[in-house]
């Protein structure tokens, strides 16, 4: 009986061993799978490996299968569903899943609103080192939302990750001091913050900044400037700012009539908008106002600045 014993105690490890080893051999080819765009295999793979195996990153990527739509309808309590299952089969060890789940909490995804166990959750999530996850907590705690109202705090929370030069919390900050608690909003501060995501090559910074001079700032001249460089860069929703600011500008005092170079910037970022955008206000508003630019700008300029405009979606948008 001892030796039997003895002979199960040395073969343990082995077992151990080969099953990770075919563990990790299956989500790889499950991986492959997915990267090929062969959702269905890829799907039944990682769900095998769920359920025989109760592989947490198997079932995270079931809940990524269903939040994104990969070869299925998207199904947001689904996705819940299985980023919870992921948390509680790798002990919390899956940062980005931690946080999926406190969405989930937080919006009442697939259960009751709890804002107690979202803020548990994206704690859990930025002790793993997913930071942005700080910056949720600090809407949470600035709404007074599963804890104490702590404006203050809320902003602290935030700032650790901006700090860590993460550019989503930069844009976040940015953000709370211009709509956050009114005890703590401050314009300059968030054009501090939204110039640091901005040097890191934020486009949606770029973007913001705009919005801040012109809404905030009654600045047009600075908002065309951050709005275009956004713009010239593909960010759809720059362009239509950047043709109604030129749209807007003001004539020349010799001739009353718009400069040369502010008409063909209008006329080039206005149709620009009408090739590239969904949004209905903006179309509307753009054919009107294209309609007028067509009106007085010289023929023999729309042949070249038709080219640049091709080319530009081409980049961007083909």
């Amino acid at each position: 009986m001892l030796i039997v014993c003895t002979g199960l105690i040395l073969w343990t490890p082995v077992l151990f061993a080969q099953h990770a080893l075919d563990t990790h051999t299956e989500l790889s080819e499950a991986q492959q799978w997915l990267t090929e765009g062969k959702y269905d295999k890829a799907y039944q793979a990682f769900l095998t490996l769920s359920q025989n195996q109760n592989s947490a990153l198997a079932q995270f990527t079931l809940g990524l299968f269903h939040q994104n739509g990969w070869g299925i309808t998207t199904d947001q309590e689904a996705a819940c569903h299985w980023f919870g299952k992921a948390v509680k089969g790798s002990k919390g060890n899956i940062p980005v899943a931690n946080h999926f789940l406190a969405e989930c909490l937080q919006h009442g995804t697939h259960q009751p609103v709890d804002y107690t166990a979202a803020l548990h959750w994206y704690r859990k999530a930025a002790e793993l080192g997913h930071y942005i996850s700080l910056c949720s907590i600090a809407e949470l705690i600035m709404q007074g939302k599963g804890t104490e109202k702590n404006p203050q705090l809320a902003l602290e929370q935030c700032q650790q990750a901006a700090l860590a030069n993460s550019i989503p919390a930069q844009l976040k900050m940015g953000q709370l001091y211009l709509s956050g608690d009114e005890t703590i909003r401050n314009i300059h501060q968030a054009i501090v913050w939204l110039n640091h995501a901005a040097e890191n090559g934020s486009l949606e910074a770029f973007y913001h900044l705009g919005n801040v001079y012109l809404n905030h700032l009654n600045d047009p001249v600075m908002a065309l400037k951050w709005f275009e460089t956004a713009a010239s860069q593909g960010f759809l929703p720059a362009y239509f700012p950047t043709g109604q600011l030129y749209f807007n500008a003001p004539v020349s005092e010799e001739t009353q009539m718009p400069t040369a170079e502010n008409l063909a910037k209008a006329y080039l970022w206005l149709s620009t908008t009408g090739q590239a955008s969904q949004n209905t206000y903006e179309l509307n508003k753009t054919t009107r106002m294209l309609k007028k630019v067509k009106q007085i700008m010289p023929e023999s300029w729309k042949k070249d600045l038709d080219q640049k405009i091709f080319q530009h979606l081409s980049a961007f948008h083909p």
